[in-house]
């Protein structure tokens, strides 16, 4: 009996495992990536001193711009960081395109 309940662990634990379910309206990697680019871009501007007599402009801008909404983006977020190879592809894209924004604007 203790070998039947003990294999019966064995074959659902993993199951158990999986906590987050993929969301129904989960925004894709590449639109994500376009996503926090924007928003991180967006966020660098608003906090340029040369900005102070500009209206700030939030991420509800970016939101509108994809067509997307916070819940959908905290949805898809909080899904990809469950999911640490494609957070991590997500994120390193990100930060390849900064870098290079950064190289074109750099003066030698």
């Amino acid at each position: 009996m203790r070998n039947i309940i003990f294999i019966l662990l064995i074959l659902f634990v993993p199951i158990g495992c999986e906590t987050s379910n993929k969301p129904n309206n989960l925004i894709g990697k590449k639109q994500m990536e376009n996503i926090i680019f924007d928003i991180l871009i967006l966020n660098g501007i608003n906090t340029n001193s040369l900005m102070n007599e500009v209206e700030v402009i939030g991420d509800e801008f970016i939101f509108e711009r994809y067509s997307i909404d916070s819940l959908q983006f905290y949805e898809s977020e909080i899904y990809y960081s469950k999911r640490p190879r494609d957070h991590y592809e997500i994120y390193s894209n990100v930060k390849k395109r900064i870098n290079k924004v950064i190289d074109t604007l750099s003066i030698n």
